[in-house]
This record gives C-alpha cells, structure tokens and sequence, in this order.
C-alpha cells in the first residue's frame, strides 16, 4: 500500500481540510476559467460610451449607461469565483477573496489618486482643495458614492464644475458589494452545511429578492431623489443581475446555437440602442437601467453556446480588446483630465455652459497615455506578482502580504486627502458656514455690503488712488452717475485694490448660501415634486411665495427677515434651472432632449400654488439662454396671468448681473488686485434673467422689483461692497450680501403686499433695464 493511501498517514491541518471539501462540496455549476473575449469587448464598449459621453460627444446622450454594463459584469465575474470556491472546497476563505480583490484594484487606484492630486495642485483654484481632498479621503475608503448623494451632487448635470473624483463613486458601489455579498454567500453556505439543494435554493431566494427590492427602490427613489443616482441599494439589481446569470451557468451552455446566438445579438443591440436612447433627462436608474443591464446579462449568457455565430465575432477584434484590457485604468485617468479642462474652460463658473466638445475630446486623448503608462507599470505587474507570490509561498503567507498592500494603498490614498485638504486655504465647514452667515451682518459689523450704499459709508479695505481716465475700471466706477433703487444718485462705490478683511472670510464665500428649510425642500435637477421651503412668520395673516429656480430662493435671506418683521409668512417653490414659466418646454444646453423634469414640476407647481393660496407670488429665473427671450417670456407671462386667474398678486423679481467668471474663485486668484475681478454691468445684465426685460416692457402693468443698482451701483460691477463678496460664484448673490439688502428689498415688497391687501395696481422698482 502506499504511502498515500495508508490508514496511519497523519491528518494534516491541510488534509482536513480537503477531506472536509470533499464531504461538503456543493454541486453549483463549475465556472469556467477560460478567457472570455465576448466579455472583454463588452468592457471596451462600457468604457469607450462613458468617456465619449464625460467628452461632450452629444451623439451618445446615454454614454453614461457604460457604468452599468461594468456592475452586470462584476457581479457575474465576482458571483462566479464565490460559487467556484464554495464548490471546489466547500467554504468560502474571505481573506482570500479580499486580497484578490484589493491586488486587482487598489494599487491602479491609488495611482490614478495620486495623478488626481497632482492635476488637482496644478490646475484648480486653491479655493476648490478642501473638498477635491475630501473626495479623495473618501474615494480612497470607497465610501465617496455617499458623499456624493450627501452632497446632493447631481452626476446628470454638465453644466456645473465637478469634481475630479466624481467618477470613483462606482468604484464605492463595487467596493461596498464585495464586502457584502461574499459574507451573504458565506452565511448560505455555513447554513447550508454541504447540502447542495439547500444552498441552491437559498442562494437563488437571496439573489432575486435583494434584485427585486433594489430594483423597486432605484425606481421610486429615481423619480425623486438627484442622490439615487449614487447610492448603493439603487445599484444592487444590477450587480444581481450578473449573479442570477451566475447562477444558472450550468443550464446557459445547453441552449442551442441559434437561440445563443439571437440572445447574443439582441444583447448587443440592447445596449447600444441605450447609449443613443437614454439620455441625461431620462429617469435613471430606476427602470430605464434594465435596458442596458438586461442586455449584457443576455451577452453574458450567449457566450459559452453561441460560439461564432453570436456578437463575439464583432467583440474580439482587437482594438476592442486593447481598450477592453485598458478598461479599468481608462476609466480611472480619463476623468480627472474632463474635469480640469471643465476649470480650465470656465464650466459653471462664468464660462460656457458646458465644456466643448473639442475641449473634453481633447482631454479624453491625452489621459490614455497616463491609463496605459498605469496598466503595463502598475496594473499589470501587480497581477502578474500575485502569481509569482503563489508559487513561492504559502496561501496564508500571500494572503497577508496582500492584504496588508491594499491596506497600505488605502492608507496612502487618505494621507493625500488630507494633505490637499491641510495644504486648502483654512475655512469653516460647509454646514456651519450655511447656518452662520445669514446672521453676520449683526454678529460682525454693521454696516456692511449694500448698507454702505444708503449710509454712504466708505469700504474701509485699501482703495485705488484717485480715478485715472486711462483706467477702464476706475473711469467706468467712478464716472456713474446712474440712480440707485431709491431714486436717488448712488454713492461713489470705488473697487477695492486688494481684498482685506471681509464680513465672511473669501474662502468660505462658496458656501455663504441660503438657510432653506426644511434642507431638502431645493428641488434638484431629478426630482419633480413640489417641495415647499419655509420661512418668516409660521403663523402669520399674509403669505408670501418665492416661485423660481436658484435664482428666485437667493432672495430667501432677506424675506424671512422682513416676514419675521412683519407678521408674513414666507414660502419658497423652487427647482434647480427651471424658470416658474407655464407651458414652457426647457432646453438645457449640452443635453439631448427637452428638460421634462422641470415642465412636470411647472405643471405639479399649479395645484401647490392653489393649495397654498399665497397672497402675493414673487418670480423670478436665470438666465436660459437656449430657450430664448420670447419663450420664456411667454411662459412667464402665461404663468402671471394664471395667477391673477387664481387671486394672486404677481411680481417679478428682476435677475441681478451676471459675472463671466466664478467671482471668489477670481478673488482668491488676485487677492492683491480686486480690480480684475471686476466686470461690465451691461454685459452682465445681459446675460442675466431671460425673458425679464421683454416681459416688462409687454406688461406695463406688472410690479417689477429691480435690485440692480443695489447690487452693481455703477457702470462697472465691483465683487466687493462693504467688505462683503457680493456673488457667491458667477451668477448668484452671497447669503451676506442678500441679507444687506434687507431694506432695500422691503421697500420694494411692502407695496406690493399692501396693494394686493387694498386690491390696487402698484409699480415698484425702477424701469427694467434703466442700468443698460
């Protein structure tokens, strides 16, 4: 008898264990090993759809639907291994699964960090390093999807200045699910305790409930909520849809060839009809997303039949599968390069709208040399040393030497969040910031801001010298002799020469926003819901509504202070860029399609406003300037008129100047030379609230409240008035500086409301456009 087979031969610690997975093993389908290159090309077409889309390319309105084909593909790949491990020996081993996992991600991801923190130095104003660094602590912890949903930040919305790390929040979703569902796996199979038709039924009964339950959530939440767009139970369906194809590997190889192959090719077609199909204005997730998931999983279960007559013809070419190799590392670099080119060219701070196609194709090109430069000197042979590694030790030996390298990526990725963050200027958090500035005109000084403007108080910051004619700036400032919203001649307001101390220091200046509440009552780009935020006087007799986008709730800060005053109770109906028109149909420049979201909010506003009943309705909007004068004013004056319908007194809010530049940004840029941070008041009145001159001029009639002078009391728009930054960013007014022009803006309201009382006509303001 040999020695292998003797009965005295010694048990072993590694021989108990085979023989323990020799008893238990559970018949799950094997997976095979063999290379798929079906699934490599899938990647290729994911990848290729989601930078194209973050590049502008407006053929491929749904580009961003690649991040789904990459969940499907996980969840089949990563329910795959579990299964082959729990059949082969008959446990699960997690520290196993996690140091593949932490080899296969970590250290690309922590290189794309690093480059992500170099462009981040380089390129982007220093006043944005406190929050790319916190993205970064939070991508390198793969939590960042949460802080995004936080944040409110809207993934659809290319009209903003994103964050460079905005793309790692799918990485956060994977990441999460890995922890998750190889611990649900493991649980199934110690319950099963090798009984194979138990562990098959649950595994199945877990798989499709945690399907189902993700899939209600992201279609409810979707409807609603910009943040189910990031969240992880929005996300789990589609990760389950390649565990259910998982699943059912023993019965994907049995079906015939031509049945394969049509699965296959409709697959195929399903997923790029999504990426021309969906759009940034569709419902996603929610049930739209079964589109493209339903479609790979369909490619995923045509592989192993369908042989050559299915869509891997088309799939292993090989440009297909170089990008599809590249994948990972492409997705990672490609990003960053967008969103600074996005800084570079002024995206949503005073620049175009969205970022040239010419610009973010540019920006795409050049990140492929860093992804490639990452895959063959990182990626890949760090793959390749996991190999090495298995040959030369122990399992337990190579399990911890991982572990502890993707411990180390992770640990590293957090230090460089926290230097950008310690290397940021020093500025309050975000949320104390929002609940602070309202009050810092009292808590401060006084006066400040627009107060300086009717005490004529002189800015205490240091002055140019006298006014020299050679000087644009200085010549246009002082030589105004415009009339301010009180009809008198406004002070001289001459433009800092440096910026000094302010009433809120420049760098938290981004965030000295309105206090809305409840906090969630601000519409988002997604939602379409009515949301009522309230302020003033809870109980008092006369009710007072803010109707508008972002534009109209800026003017939140100095109404609850008059209400509270005043015994008014103040709401606020506001949706992000969607002017309070009626019957107008929104184009956003950038996006395919119409803004359905905000014509379904236009006409949900209609039964709020009857709910509501407010006395006097104020309005007010951006500028749209896709849509065009005539349309919005149209809309605006449809909505007046169905407010007078209803016994409402309607007033126009006229919009303030719009920088062409983000405003504080410039200020911290040229801390010592305010002057070019100026802009002209004419230029800036034309870019600002569409419609709102032509709709004056047709209704002679309708109150107007006009705080221009107020707010640019000259030719020439000064950021700084009574050491108060008086924009926030481009085109909305600080929370500070709102609520300086208290006064003044009570002055313009209080007649409205006291003929709405008296049941008279009244016109407030000035003449709309008096300052062009």
């Amino acid at each position: 008898m040999s020695a292998t087979t003797a009965p005295d031969q010694p048990l072993t610690r590694r021989r108990a264990r085979a023989l323990h997975a020799a008893r238990h093993a559970l018949r799950v389908p094997p997976v095979p090993r063999d290379f798929r290159s079906d699934i490599e090309g899938m990647r290729a077409i994911a990848v290729l759809g989601v930078m194209l889309w973050h590049a502008g390319v407006p053929l491929l309105p749904g580009g961003f639907v690649g991040v789904d084909v990459f969940f499907v593909v996980s969840g089949f790949l990563m329910t795959s291994l579990l299964l082959e491990e729990g059949r082969s020996r008959g446990r699960i081993d997690l520290g196993r699964f996690y140091a593949r996992r932490a080899r296969r991600l970590l250290p690309a991801a922590l290189t794309a960090l690093a480059g992500t923190t170099l462009l981040t130095a380089l390129f982007l104003p220093r006043g944005r390093w406190a929050e790319v660094g916190g993205d970064l602590l939070a991508s390198a912890t793969y939590v960042v999807n949460w802080r995004m949903a936080w944040r409110s930040v809207d993934y659809l919305d290319v009209e903003r200045a994103p964050s460079p790390l905005q793309h790692y929040w799918s990485l956060s979703v994977e990441e999460q699910f890995y922890v998750l569902w190889p611990l649900i796996l493991l649980l199934i199979l110690v319950y099963a305790a090798g009984r194979a038709r138990v562990f098959g039924v649950l595994t199945w009964a877990v798989t499709l409930a945690m399907f189902a339950g993700s899939l209600v959530l992201s279609w409810r939440w979707s409807l609603e909520e910009p943040a189910a767009y990031f969240v992880t139970p929005t996300r789990v369906h589609e990760l389950m849809l390649g565990a259910v194809v998982a699943l059912g590997a023993r019965a994907w190889p049995r079906l015939p060839r031509w049945a394969a192959a049509l699965l296959g090719w409709v697959g195929v077609a399903m997923v790029v009809v999504s990426l021309f199909r969906i759009t940034s204005e569709t419902v996603f997730p929610g049930l739209w997303a079964l589109l493209p998931t339903t479609g790979v999983a369909l490619v995923l279960v045509a592989g192993p039949a369908a042989g050559a007559l299915g869509p891997v013809v088309v799939l292993r070419q090989g440009i297909l599968q170089w990008v599809g190799r590249l994948s990972y590392s492409l997705y990672l670099w490609h990003w960053p390069f967008v969103a600074v080119a996005a800084e570079l060219a002024g995206v949503g701070r005073g620049g175009p709208d969205t970022l040239p196609v010419v610009w973010g194709l540019l920006a795409v090109a050049l990140s492929v040399l860093p992804a490639w430069l990452s895959f063959v000197l990182v990626e890949d042979p760090v793959r390749r040393h996991g190999r090495v590694l298995a040959a030369q030790f122990s399992p337990g030996i190579v399990v911890r030497r991982t572990l502890r390298l993707g411990l180390n990526c992770t640990l590293a990725g957090a230090a460089l969040g926290l230097v950008l963050m310690l290397a940021a200027p020093p500025s309050e958090t975000e949320q104390t910031a929002r609940w602070r500035t309202p009050e810092v005109v009292e808590q401060l000084r006084s006066p400040v801001g627009a107060d300086t403007l009717a005490v004529g108080v002189e800015d205490p910051a240091p002055q140019t010298t006298s006014p020299d004619p050679s000087d644009p700036v200085e010549a246009a400032t002082a030589g105004s002799g415009a009339s301010d919203a009180l009809g008198e001649p406004p002070p001289v307001v001459r433009i800092p020469a440096e910026v000094g101390e302010l009433a809120v220091p420049l760098e938290q200046v981004p965030d000295d926003t309105p206090v809305l509440e409840p906090e969630d009552c601000f519409v988002g780009l997604s939602g379409t819901r009515v949301r009522i935020c309230e302020a003033g006087d809870p109980e008092g007799a006369i009710t007072v509504a803010l109707v508008g986008d972002s534009h109209a709730g800026m003017w939140m800060t100095a109404l609850d202070a008059i209400g509270r005053d005043r015994g008014w109770r103040v709401l606020a109906m506001t949706k992000s860029s969607c002017p309070p028109a009626r019957g107008l149909v929104v184009e956003r420049s950038g996006q395919a399609g119409d803004y359905r979201q905000c014509t379904t909010w236009q006409e949900n506003l209609d039964g709020t406003l009857v709910e509501e009943s407010p006395d006097v309705v104020l309005l007010s909007s951006a500028s749209y300037g896709t849509t065009g004068d005539e349309q919005v004013a149209a809309g605006l004056g449809e909505r007046i008129d169905w407010l007078t319908e209803e016994g409402m007194q309607a007033a126009l809010i006229r919009d303030v100047p719009r920088a062409p530049f983000d405003v504080p940004a410039c200020l911290i840029e040229h801390e010592d030379d305010v002057p070019r941070c100026a802009f002209d008041r004419q230029d800036g009145l034309a870019a600002s609230g569409t419609g709102h001159e032509l709709l004056a001029q047709e209704r002679p009639d309708l109150p107007v409240l006009d705080l221009t002078e107020a707010v640019c009391p000259g030719r020439t728009c000064s950021p700084i008035v009574g050491q108060v930054v008086v924009w926030r960013d481009s085109n909305h007014l600080s929370a500070t500086y709102v609520r300086s022009l208290r006064d003044l803006v009570e002055e313009q309201v209080a007649p409205v409301v006291l003929a709405d009382q008296l049941g008279e006509t009244v016109r407030t303001g000035v003449e709309v456009g008096a300052g062009r």
